[in-house]
């Protein structure tokens, strides 16, 4: 009995050896692609974290993560298998996702979690190095896009999206941003989100929603302090738009050689905005029941424009003189339409006529 005792053992033995070599073989089968995985002793070597590991996990060629060579050691689910160790220990958002898992953007959702739960999860030398200082191939240096400590005037801008903003999706939405810059060199970024880079209190602009404070320069004449609304993508009571609602910021437009009224607007009573057409005799050419209701354009040339419409927003004056913008036929000379030889004696016959 002792014999046989002895010899079933003894088989146990070699089916447990042969089954270790062939798990063991699994697991160097499913890492042969790496060099830095140790066959014998069933590990990885001391450079594996963190540029042998992402290079192992990376497809090159697709691009994109593939965990089809951890899963023999790693298991199926990657929750340990017989390696023991759990993806998760590190990528807390799951197998893939160094970050957690409520982390829809990076920008927005890593300053308030350090707000609330300190670096302690950041700081290690596998992820943004133990003094948050980066880790090559790995997370980058907390002073990539601000100082550390942390103080709100030290953001780098352009880390999180260009200036202007010019792509599709937060933080980087372009929206109306180049339209807007290309107008002139004094609007900038703190034109319409003045304090956003430092001020206390229109500061905190990672959440998804735009901090849009206008400086005081862009008031209204009448109507109120400007103001921008989240929900509809649009500004009022802005200086630049004679006070008039504009277009969604996202999706909106304004054709400048068409849509006049769109900015310009006629006032009735003693305050008109900076830029409405209440001079002269506009009243009797645009909007007199009785009269011809005119369209701008029939008197000025859109192509004249440039260079003074929209290059002086930042002043009261709005922009250069509206004379300029007068199509030749007209021949005004500063008080009167002289139609004699213009062109346009269909208006007034053959008359000239006083503007003021």
């Amino acid at each position: 009995m002792k014999g046989r005792m002895s010899s079933i053992t003894s088989k146990l033995s070699i089916i447990l050896g042969v089954g270790m070599l062939i798990l063991a073989a699994g697991c160097s089968d499913a890492r042969k692609s790496s060099t830095q995985f140790d066959p014998d002793t069933g590990s990885h070597g001391t450079t594996w974290l963190p540029a042998g590991h992402v290079q192992a996990v990376t497809t090159v060629t697709a691009a994109v993560l593939s965990t089809a060579n951890c899963t023999a050691c790693h298991g199926a689910d990657l929750s340990g298998g017989i390696s023991g160790i759990s993806c998760t220990a590190c990528h807390l958002g799951g197998p893939i996702a160094v970050h957690p898992a409520n982390w829809t953007r990076i920008y927005v959702d890593h300053g308030p979690t350090a707000n609330a739960n300190g670096t302690n999860a950041c700081s290690n030398q596998y992820c943004h190095g133990r003094n948050l200082a980066g880790v090559q191939s790995s997370g980058p240096s907390c002073t990539t896009c601000h100082s550390f400590p942390f103080t709100q005037d030290s953001l780098v801008c352009i880390r999180c999206h260009q200036l202007p903003p010019n792509g599709t999706a937060f933080p980087n939405t372009a929206g109306a941003h180049a339209k807007h810059t290309m107008l002139g060199a004094y609007i900038v970024c703190n034109t319409c989100h003045l304090g956003a880079g430092g001020s206390t209190t229109n500061s905190y602009h990672l959440n998804g929603v735009p901090v849009v404070f206008f400086q005081t320069t862009y008031n209204a004449q009448t109507g109120g302090t400007p103001t921008f609304n989240a929900a509809s993508g649009a500004c009022s009571n802005v200086s630049c738009h004679g006070g008039q609602t504009t277009p969604n910021w996202q999706t909106g437009t304004i054709d400048v050689s068409t849509q006049c009224t769109a900015c310009h607007t006629y006032y009735y009573g003693s305050s008109p905005q900076y830029n409405s057409y209440s001079s002269g005799q506009h009243y009797t050419h645009v909007l007199d029941w009785s009269g011809p209701k005119l369209y701008c354009t029939v008197c000025h040339d859109a192509s004249l424009l440039s260079p003074n419409h929209l290059t002086t927003l930042n002043t009261t004056t709005m922009e250069g003189p509206a004379s300029a913008t007068l199509r030749a036929q007209t021949l005004y000379n500063g008080s009167t339409c002289d139609l004699n030889t213009g062109g346009l004696e269909g208006c007034h016959g053959r008359d000239s006529h006083s503007w003021w």
